[in-house]
């Protein structure tokens, strides 16, 4: 991407940070991963693609959030818990048994993005999945409260996440 198309990406978002980025992607703007390093100082944080199984864990235990998986076919959205893995044969395995559950390969993760930007007139507060390529895996979204307000626990966790992850001392899962 040009200095000059990041540019005017840039001030796009600026004016309107609650555009669907797939939409964009779509069009052949850039690709996910550009488009949200393009959305105003502030609105995400980047984290190393290595850490997808430490953050994975961790939301674990955040309670019900809305993983979607956004396709240009379809977006899917599930609700409820992110299950807990581990990692075993080159896959990190989600275990649950019911909804939501499956095999990930955390190698093929780039980036892992906090994103915090209003969508459809609500404030938004999520994590992204960025593949080599810049497509977005999946997202997980923090839940809300009775009142529809992102509730307040899981955005602090989320908001935690970029300086736990660069902080962490242990070597990110290399068998995974």
């Amino acid at each position: 991407m040009t200095p000059e198309h990041h540019s005017a990406l840039q001030e796009r978002l600026a004016r309107n940070p609650g555009i669907i980025l797939e939409t964009l992607a779509e069009a052949g703007e850039a690709t996910l991963a550009e488009l949200i390093e393009c959305l105003p100082a502030g609105c995400w944080h980047k984290m190393a693609g290595e850490r997808m199984t430490d953050v994975l864990q961790l939301v674990a235990g955040w309670g019900e959030v809305t993983t979607i998986i956004h396709t240009a076919d379809g977006i899917f959205e599930i609700g409820g818990a992110f299950p807990a893995g581990e990692s075993g044969h080159g896959f990190y395995n989600l275990k649950s048994t019911g909804g939501l559950h499956g095999h990930l390969r955390p190698e093929r993760c780039a980036a892992v993005y906090a994103v915090e930007r209003p969508f459809m007139n609500k404030a938004t507060a999520s994590l992204l999945f960025a593949n080599h390529a810049g497509g977005i895996m999946f997202k997980i979204f923090v839940g809300r409260d009775a009142e529809g307000q992102l509730r307040a626990d899981q955005l602090a966790a989320l908001r935690a996440l970029p300086a736990r992850m660069a902080a962490a001392t242990e070597p990110p899962c290399t068998t995974c």
